[in-house]
């Protein structure tokens, strides 16, 4: 027997389950090398800058980082109302992606019932073929290093550890973009160190953040973040500039932050569909091959006389076909397996969506 039908007992199909996964290329865990491209300067690079974890270009990107301003600071071109730059053209991205319909900054007031409206952001954007449906709450860690002295940011050992607050919140806000976090600093590991409302009031700028697992993006606090770090020895985001009409490339900035830092985490979740079947071998079916190799000879003897009484087969791969005969998917078993009248099998075959 080579062929053998399906009953609906041997089916379980669309089972929906989630996974969680690590989010990188490659399946890593945590980045810890960060690159960026000196092209992206004349074109892009006003905007945005793709982050890259070797100085390979055309390798995958993991995200994209870059600076908003409701007003077009901090970016060439006019400030005037009515006109348009590179800041002032992501602020608005970011705003009508996330925010209510209406609403016209972002709000770091992290609970503490106070608001902080902010007229500029900091934006982390993952690449939707690594954290496809979504992020993983709770399973990201984002690591930002500074110094005292470098006008780009870059240097130095202020340091903070951002992680989002879904571990103490059973009640997220649910917004335009889904759900809404705040970030905090903490670990993974150790959890909240301090928590959104308490940072919003020790710096007087609010939170550190927010954070959308659906959209892939984590806001940045950019006030925030320039007045305060987990050292209390200074900001871990220096010199973020607001000139009127020339190009302060204040994501160079965030992006040198993070490459200091050297560790940014990340795990994405999705749901998969699956589809099971169950192969049941009995004792006294798959017992002969039409393997070449089993025969021998112009008339197709067996190349063994004894598998006339004793025969022996090895099983090392299923095939599911269609009603029309058609191979439709291949599965290969990890070692070959053993089949003679003396034995029975059950295959579990697994076809994910």
């Amino acid at each position: 027997m080579s062929f053998k039908v399906f009953t609906d007992d041997d089916k379980r199909e669309n089972v929906v389950s989630t996974v969680a996964e690590p989010m990188w290329t490659d399946g890593a865990t945590s980045l810890t090398t960060f690159f960026t491209g000196s092209i992206q300067d004349s074109n892009n690079g006003k905007y945005y800058y793709d982050v890259h974890t070797t100085t390979d270009q055309t390798t995958d990107v993991q995200f994209a980082v870059s600076y908003g301003h409701v007003n077009g600071s901090g970016s060439e071109g006019s400030t005037t109302a009515g006109t348009t730059n590179p800041s002032k053209g992501i602020y608005s991205q970011l705003r009508q992606v996330i925010l209510p319909a209406q609403t016209l900054k972002f709000n770091f007031h992290g609970g503490s019932g106070v608001n902080h409206y902010s007229d500029n952001v900091f934006a982390i954007v993952c690449n939707r073929a690594r954290y496809r449906e979504k992020m993983d709450p709770g399973n990201w860690e984002l690591h930002l290093m500074s110094g005292s002295s470098n006008s780009s940011g870059e240097g130095g050992n202020s340091i903070i550890k951002l992680i989002d607050d879904s571990g103490a919140t059973a009640d997220p806000t649910i917004g335009a973009a889904k759900r809404e976090f705040n970030i905090v600093s903490g670990s993974i590991a150790d959890g909240v160190y301090t928590t959104a409302s308490a940072s919003a009031a020790a710096t007087n700028s609010g939170s550190f953040g927010l954070f959308y697992p659906e959209m892939g993006m984590i806001v940045l606090n950019p006030n925030s973040l320039s007045s305060v770090s987990a050292s209390g020895a200074g900001g871990v985001i220096q010199s973020v500039g607001t000139s009127a009409s020339s190009n302060d490339y204040n994501h160079r900035k965030i992006f040198n932050s993070i490459k200091s830092g050297s560790y940014f985490a990340s795990r994405r979740e999705e749901r998969k569909r699956s589809s099971f079947y169950f192969c049941r071998i009995p004792n006294f079916e798959f017992n002969h091959s039409q393997n070449p190799s089993y025969f021998t000879g112009s008339n197709a003897q067996l190349v063994n006389n004894d598998f006339i009484k004793e025969p022996i087969t090895y099983i090392t791969t299923v095939g599911l076909y269609n009603d029309k005969n058609e191979l439709l998917a291949v599965s290969k078993l990890s070692q070959p397996f053993k089949k003679d009248p003396n034995t029975e099998a059950l295959i579990k075959v697994r076809l994910d969506y």
